[in-house]
């Protein structure tokens, strides 16, 4: 029994000691789970939600009897508080802290009696830090929701007021078309049926026959010129088809040079400033085409990608646009027309190109979301 004595004897300083380690490990383990409830607690919840609890844990944890938080609030101007326990006479302070941003943590406690350790302190702190990031990192995604959402209506705002201004270009446009066709059109087929009628009363034989016959040609040739430019000012068959109906017979009526066109008949259904716009960029290229390229060939497709975006594009075999061989009057009003085109291209947020093809001609491209429309 005596030999048994000392041998315990011999070993409680080793015992001690292991209590002593076992205890520290329980309590380092202790504060890891406190710490990781308390990250879990503020990742599940929103951060109004989680404070209250994380803020009781933190209590217990320090051995508190009043804690308090106060942080940003996300839904009104003042700051948002939060107090649990009651604080007694005697209390002092256990453990405060405070970031930059607003948010600040003050544990209430007996100023005697067990203080908290410093692995405690570090504990808190790590919580603390969980907190002010949980805190902040909820404020700025309020703060980005409220960009996009500011964005969407200035974007919805933008279309309406795109919208609004192509409607009063084409009401314009059909203001002066009328007004061609009620004044000026008016005048040169009564002036063209005059001078018939004279030359057909002066007889053949009359000397000012031949110069008679050659004005009544140029008043018809005026009287078909201004009814192809009210045409083209307001097609009527835009209002009632759609975008790929106006532009087929736009093209039908394209004489002297082989026309392909691949035009979807979904875009019919575009919003109506897209469909005008796609029009007008598909007009002036068309024009382009006729009146500058000397080509023998024309392809025209029109059509909807997956993404949501509009594409036009206008093809020709002709001498393209780098040969320089226009008038300058022509290439003037040629990139009077591709500034317009990129103009328009862009009151939709689109995106405009033109540049030679591969084996000759031009190549033009447009490309454009349809967004709905927003009006008032």
């Amino acid at each position: 029994m005596g030999l048994e004595h000392n041998i315990d004897t011999a070993h409680s300083p080793d015992v001690v000691e292991m209590r002593a380690l076992y205890r520290a490990a329980e309590a380092r383990a202790a504060r890891l789970r406190f710490i990781i409830e308390a990250r879990n607690l503020l990742d599940a919840q929103a951060f109004e939600t989680a404070a209250p609890e994380v803020l009781s844990r933190l209590s217990d944890f320090a051995g508190a009897s009043r804690a308090e938080l106060v942080f940003p609030s996300l839904h009104e101007a003042a700051p948002a508080r939060l107090a649990i326990g009651r604080s007694m006479e005697n209390d002092g302070i256990l453990f405060a802290s405070e970031d930059g941003s607003g948010l600040s943590l003050t544990l209430l406690g007996p100023s005697r009696g067990r203080g908290v350790d410093a692995d405690d302190l570090k504990t808190l702190e790590v919580v603390a830090g969980q907190l002010s990031d949980a805190c902040n990192l909820e404020r700025q995604a309020a703060e980005k929701q409220a960009l996009l959402g500011d964005l969407e209506r200035q974007r919805s705002e933008l279309a309406a007021l795109v919208a609004q201004l192509i409607q009063a270009q084409e009401q314009e446009r059909q203001r002066v078309a009328l007004d061609l066709h009620d004044g000026s059109a008016q005048l040169a087929a009564g002036l063209s049926y005059r001078l018939q009628d004279l030359a057909a009363r002066i007889g053949e034989a009359h000397a000012l026959k031949p110069e008679i016959d050659e004005l009544a040609a140029l008043a018809r040739h005026s009287v078909a010129d201004l009814r192809a430019a009210i045409a083209d000012l307001r097609p009527p068959e835009l209002d009632d088809l759609g975008v790929a109906a106006a532009l087929r017979t736009r093209l039908d009526a394209i004489d002297g040079m082989e026309v392909i066109a691949d035009l979807d008949a979904g875009a019919d259904r575009w919003p109506a400033s897209a469909g005008i716009i796609f029009y007008r960029v598909a007009q002036e290229a068309i024009t382009n085409v006729i009146k500058h390229a000397e080509a023998s060939r024309l392809i025209v497709r029109l059509f909807e990608d997956g993404a949501g975006e509009a594409h036009l594009e206008v093809i020709d075999d002709g001498k393209g646009i780098g040969e320089g061989r226009h008038p300058q009057a022509e290439q003037r009003g040629a990139r009077l027309g591709i500034a317009g085109m990129r103009e328009r291209l862009a009151l939709l947020g689109g995106r405009f190109e033109i540049v030679s093809g591969a084996s000759g001609g031009t190549h033009v491209r447009a490309a454009a979301p349809l967004a709905q429309e927003t009006t008032e």
